[in-house]
């Protein structure tokens, strides 16, 4: 009974030290002012008026705007995308940060539920759309002069990263309950490769047709993948695997736009924004090139 108790226990710290765990002020200002950034330009970026001119019979609303009955008006969308533009700009310079985030986030879902309302549930979007929620309710107000580690600066940078985890691991299950492992080895990849590009834009088309042909290239490319995504998990709780999964997250995406040209790059983005520490990579850079010489200015605080 000691060793279930003491593993239940460890159990629970490993959870509240994931979920909870104590991250810098400065990591919690560089990813939320990265996520407002990346927020602004998929607003801005997006095709979202092409999808006014959408007949009705064939808009399908996603659960959050099961309210409408037709796409609006190209007024309404553009107001969305100018609204959410200034908004996500605003917090990113750290003016009303927390109002101005939730404000941009909002305009951002309810713009990608509108290109997901045409019956065909669309993913593009929806990484960094979770990843973004907990910092709805983040900290404002940070001090980057603060360099202790705290529990209030580290829960949303942690709940996002296992948000990524999850999202990354149920893809993979939800292959793995369809298609077995068979997705991963058998031709699946191979006729992905061959037939993906005659109804999309590859980036590199011969690309995609040298892994089609190549069977061994098809079939380790799925197994990369399923085994990727479903053990995305352990970055949850083995910090020193989180580049390589971040380097991981860059190289499928990038070639899955070179092999079907789609649209992920948002979530290439994403994801070594969160999982990577970026202020502690630099201060390491800057600690192998040598002593730097003092300043006299001070650090100003990032209020918002």
């Amino acid at each position: 009974m000691s060793r279930i108790a003491d593993w239940r226990g460890r159990a629970r710290a490993a959870v509240d030290e994931a979920l909870w765990g104590p991250e810098t002020a400065i990591r919690l200002l560089v990813v939320h002012i990265g996520l407002s950034a990346l927020i602004g330009v998929r607003i801005v970026a997006g095709s979202y008026r092409q999808l006014t001119d959408t007949p009705v019979a064939l808009v399908d609303p996603v659960p959050v705007l099961g309210f409408l009955d037709r796409m609006p008006s190209t007024e309404v969308v553009v107001a969305l995308q100018v609204v959410g533009a200034l908004a996500a700009l605003a917090a990113a310079l750290r003016r009303r940060p927390q109002l101005t985030f939730a404000v941009a986030w909002v305009c951002y879902l309810v713009l990608a539920g509108l290109r997901g309302s045409r019956g065909k549930v669309l993913h593009n979007d929806l990484l960094l759309l979770w990843v973004s929620a907990p910092f709805l309710f983040a900290p404002a107000v940070v001090d980057i002069r603060d360099r202790v580690a705290r529990r209030r600066y580290g829960w949303p940078v942690r709940v996002a990263i296992v948000i990524t985890a999850l999202i990354y691991f149920f893809a993979g299950y939800h292959k793995l309950r369809r298609s077995g492992l068979e997705w991963a080895y058998g031709d699946n990849m191979r006729y992905v490769a061959l037939w993906g590009p005659s109804i999309g834009s590859p980036g590199w088309r011969d690309l995609a047709q040298w892994t089609g042909e190549h069977i061994w290239v098809s079939r380790a490319s799925g197994v990369f993948i399923l085994g990727f995504e479903l053990a995305f998990p352990v970055v949850v709780f083995v910090r020193r695997l989180r580049v390589w999964f971040a380097l991981a997250a860059v190289f499928l995406h990038a070639t899955t736009w070179l092999l079907l040209g789609l649209d992920y790059w948002a979530w290439a983005i994403t994801v070594p924004l969160v999982l990577i520490d970026w202020p502690a990579a630099l201060a390491r850079l800057r600690s192998r090139r040598g002593p730097t010489p003092a300043t006299t200015e001070p650090v100003a605080s990032a209020a918002g």
